[in-house]
């Protein structure tokens, strides 16, 4: 029964090609632009050497802690240099600094030079990221009362726009993969489809999967042949191709999952497509799809949040470093999703139907 209904699901999409065509088309179209804006940006930050300064403030620092900025900083290629106390904002102009940062304590303070944005804003990543680290404790520096650690930040790896755009925005637009569905709704309701169902035997789980199945089977072939344009006409590199076309397969069955739910929930198409839209632009705002994750300011416990981020990096390291930690988190992420929305999706169409019966 299951592959009969993935076949006429996949009838009612192809009545309505335009929607498969648009996930094709409208990624090429973004990858084009922003690679081609964030080109001098990124190719800047491979090419120039970034400097910046740092400063103690009033309360004493943690046992260790410069010692690891100094050397972290030294190992991703940026210069700091220690500037006794002075107006932040005239050090900042009389060395042409990207950023100063001010440690205290517990806490730190950052200045920035507007005038080299783009210098100033991966420094203060490297800031954020560096006291992300440092708080999980992850070389176990002892200070007594504090554990402070540092790595070598991966997530500053040499990569160039075409690279990194062709990638994400490929995630991007299959994180919205439930608008090839919307032929299988709109068909439903015009044609008095699921009332038929209604009446027979079959379980809301098969007429779920019947779905899930058919929308994640037009929209993952899809992603892949975009994916194969990317490298044809921009050049996009992408790192083990197997593992990373698993991953997309999985990340559009957490797509299609979550606009399945959506959809059982409000019960309408228009509705539904807003709604997943404006759900998947917050995800990819916070993670990366407009703006690098790695020139990106936000803080890393909100990034982590977002299913996107852990796809975006997870691809974009494969493609310029060959491997990633982020490909177990990618992968759990989008198998967890995948389960509870469709069980979530099923659970509320089922309470639907009794209460319709």
């Amino acid at each position: 029964m299951i592959r009969y209904l993935i076949k006429n699901n996949i009838k009612l999409m192809a009545r309505n090609p335009i929607n498969i065509l648009l996930l094709l088309v409208f990624p090429l179209i973004v990858i084009a632009v922003l690679s081609s804006a964030f080109e001098d940006l990124m190719k800047s930050y491979e090419e120039s050497d970034i400097t910046a300064g740092y400063m103690i403030g009033d309360d004493k620092v943690p046992e260790g802690m410069i010692e690891a900025f100094t050397g972290t900083a030294k190992d991703n290629e940026i210069s700091v240099y220690e500037y006794s106390k002075a107006d932040p904002e005239e050090i900042l102009r009389k060395n042409e600094l990207c950023g100063l940062v001010v440690f205290n304590e517990d806490s730190y303070t950052l200045y920035r030079n507007d005038e080299k944005k783009e210098f100033a804003k991966v420094f203060e990543y490297f800031v954020n990221a560096f006291y992300e680290n440092m708080s999980a404790g992850m070389m176990g520096i002892d200070t007594g009362a504090v554990k402070l650690q540092a790595e070598h930040p991966d997530y500053l790896p040499a990569i160039d726009s075409a690279d990194y755009y062709g990638i994400i925005e490929v995630v991007y637009f299959a994180w919205n993969a439930i608008i090839c569905g919307a032929g299988i709704f709109i068909s439903e309701k015009n044609n008095g489809i699921y009332k038929k169902f209604k009446v027979t035997s079959i379980s809301e789980s098969k007429l779920f999967l019947g779905k899930l199945i058919s929308v994640a089977a037009a929209v993952g072939p899809g992603m892949f042949l975009t994916g194969i344009l990317t490298t044809l006409l921009f050049g996009v590199h992408w790192g083990k191709p197997l593992l990373s076309a698993f991953i997309i397969l999985l990340s559009t069955l957490a797509a299609t999952a979550l606009g399945l739910m959506v959809y059982y929930i409000c019960d309408n198409a228009v509705a539904t497509i807003i709604l997943v839209f404006t759900i998947v632009w917050f995800m990819g705002f916070y993670g990366g799809s407009f703006e690098t994750y790695m020139f990106s300011s936000h803080p890393q416990s909100v990034k982590l949040l977002s299913p996107v981020y852990h796809v975006n990096r997870a691809l974009a390291e494969l493609s310029c470093m060959g491997h990633s930690d982020y490909v177990s988190s990618a992968v759990l992420y989008c198998i967890v999703l995948t389960i509870v929305c469709s069980v979530l999706a099923v659970t509320v169409n089922s309470i639907k139907r009794r209460g319709r019966a």
